[in-house]
């Protein structure tokens, strides 16, 4: 052994084992920060996600979910962007997309309402209604819908209703006048609205309907312009088609006749008889 060298007691079992404990624990500590970093950068990346999926969801609310108004306990009064004012009657629905409006103002209803839409001749205002449509561009109008059974009253301005079975198809009805699909897609009628106070004087209406029952196309009559039509039983499943606009009375059951090779015969002023 060199003299010159310092000499180095060599540590007890006690001392080794208590450097040994401190090296492991200088390790388990080093290993202790490196999970909580893995844990920081983890949660870090967690919290960006959700504020980004935070984000994509008030974006998605704010810029592409439609607007929903429902009507649940009470009449609900809208004002939509283009100052177009609509009550929804208790129970009713209108849906409105962020679209709104657009080159053509679109709504969808469901249920009840009434309609003072703001003028525009460059955008028409169109009630998407189940299956119909009623396309204005400025007016005051009543949507009202009772299981199969459509109506539009105008008040103001012009409406063109249509019905997407029947695109080629389509009915313009003027102020205090009623379009009514009578409960059948099958149905059109353009009748003088009802009042309480409603004279039937020289009333004309618009009627369409093909291949019918006599029995359900008489009723139809009936309803549109409040009279009573008296026809053999035996000719109640006959088939009959019906195309006439601004008609009387008289002249559609005129027609009605010729059609069944019917006889007719008015009784008084509200009741007509046809018979072989």
């Amino acid at each position: 052994m060199n003299n010159n060298e310092p000499y180095v007691e060599p540590l007890t079992p006690q001392e080794a084992e208590e450097d040994w404990l401190a090296i492991i624990a200088r390790i388990r500590a080093h290993e202790v920060k490196k999970r909580k970093r893995k844990i920081s950068r983890f949660v870090s990346a967690i919290a960006a996600s959700i504020l980004l999926l935070i984000g994509t969801i008030i974006t998605y609310r704010i810029y592409v979910l439609p607007d929903i108004y429902f009507a649940k306990d009470n009449d609900l009064a809208i004002t939509l962007k283009d100052n177009s004012h609509i009550t929804l009657s208790k129970g009713a629905k209108l849906t409105v997309y962020k679209t709104f409006p657009s080159d053509t103002r679109d709504v969808f209803l469901e249920g009840n309402a009434v309609f003072t839409v703001s003028k525009s001749k460059e955008h028409p205002f169109i009630v998407h209604a189940g299956s119909y449509e009623a396309k204005v561009l400025g007016t005051v109008f009543k949507v009202v819908q009772t299981g199969a059974t459509f109506n539009v009253d105008l008040y103001e301005g012009k409406v063109q209703v249509s019905n997407s079975t029947k695109p080629t198809e389509s009915y313009i009805i003027q102020p205090k006048e009623t379009f009514s699909n009578m409960g059948s897609n099958q149905v059109a009628t353009v009748a003088p609205t009802v009042h309480d106070d409603f004279k039937k004087k020289e009333m004309s209406a618009t009627l369409a309907f093909t291949d019918f029952y006599l029995q359900d196309a008489l009723k139809i009559i009936e309803r549109t312009y409040r009279v009573k039509i008296i026809f053999p039983a035996d000719r109640a499943t006959s088939k009959i088609s019906i195309l006439s606009k601004d008609a009387m009375v008289d002249q559609l059951m005129e027609n009605i006749s010729i059609q069944l090779n019917l006889n007719i015969k008015k009784t008084n002023v509200n009741t007509f008889k046809l018979e072989e």
